[in-house]
């Protein structure tokens, strides 16, 4: 017969599933929270930027810095796995294009097209598009758990972003630029799973130069374009620190330790530490922009980090 989960009985679980945890999944787990917090202070700064540099400017200078911040200490790993890499070269090149070229990209440009609100809504659509392109291309078929653990972050997510209002939801307008976001989401899903179908044996820091360094080739054409329309070079030496900012962080540290998730946790129960997004962006910008925090935020982040708990644990079974 089946018996009541009670309180003590679902902490005592929760205690237990963290000390049965390996230190390997707890490092990766952590790393995925360090990423997302990244690019949430990506998201924050860029705000401010992208009205004074171009997307395609932005896109490429944040990602030469960190190629030149990072090729010092990469060029001994790269000269090591020169043979993988002329091995998976095609490989390589395509993970190159979905997360350094069209994801961050594809996001710059949305931004001159549609609203904030907008972009969070589409990329909350993240966790669950990329689980379903990890059941379709490697076969990673998700549990009813995780599953019930995506709706649940997914509702929390929703929350702020409509904030806890029906009328902003209904409302709410789709455009050119929303559509430039979903191909980015799509672009990430399939980084993500392909960078755990391909499963490389490269040295971390050997991927992502090579990452990055293809990345750039792929921009570059488009960023040359972009100077020819506009006439701007879009370089500004007052925005530079922050070009180190997102070379540093974002760029290197975020991508080493989600690459790190992905090959320990899978794509799809990474993919759920993204709904952090908006909880991480709204506590940098009351910080650094002086903008409030509401009950909604409180809410939903509540739902979110629950979601992401039951996602990432094991079914429980009573008899």
């Amino acid at each position: 017969m089946r018996k009541a989960i009670g309180k003590e009985e679902c902490f005592r679980t929760l205690m237990y599933d963290l000390k049965s945890m390996d230190k390997g999944k707890l490092y990766a787990y952590a790393g995925l929270v360090f990423s997302v917090l990244c690019w949430a202070a990506n998201t924050v700064l860029a705000r401010g930027v992208v009205q004074e540099v171009n997307p395609m400017a932005l896109s490429f200078w944040r990602w030469f810095v960190a190629l030149a911040l990072i090729l010092p200490f990469g060029f001994s790993y790269l000269r090591r796995d020169i043979h993988t890499i002329k091995n998976n070269k095609f490989r390589l090149a395509l993970l190159a294009f979905f997360s350094v070229s069209v994801y961050n990209s594809l996001l710059y440009v949305a931004a001159h097209f549609t609203t904030a609100n907008n972009m969070s809504i589409v990329t909350a659509a993240m966790p669950t598009i990329t689980i379903v392109t990890a059941w379709l291309i490697i076969n990673e078929k998700p549990g009813k758990l995780q599953i019930f653990g995506v709706i649940i972050s997914a509702l929390g997510m929703i929350g702020i972003i409509f904030k806890g209002s029906f009328a902003n939801a209904y409302h709410l307008i789709f455009n050119y630029g929303d559509l430039l976001v979903i191909g980015s989401v799509v672009s990430w899903s399939l980084y993500s799973v392909f960078l755990r179908k391909f499963k490389i044996a490269l040295h971390p820091i050997s991927l992502l130069t090579m990452t990055i360094g293809i990345g750039l080739i792929f921009i570059a054409p488009f960023y040359l374009c972009e100077i020819i329309a506009t006439n701007d070079f879009s370089f500004s030496y007052k925005a530079f620190p922050v070009f180190l900012f997102l070379g540093i962080f974002p760029s290197i540290l975020a991508y080493l330790c989600w690459n790190n998730g992905v090959a320990k946790v899978g794509p799809s129960t990474s993919a759920t530490f993204l709904y952090l997004l908006p909880i991480f962006a709204a506590l940098l910008a009351f910080i650094f922009l002086d903008e409030k925090i509401h009950y909604y935020h409180m809410l939903g982040g509540s739902l979110i980090f629950i979601g992401l708990y039951l996602a990432n644990t094991k079914i429980i079974k009573v008899v």
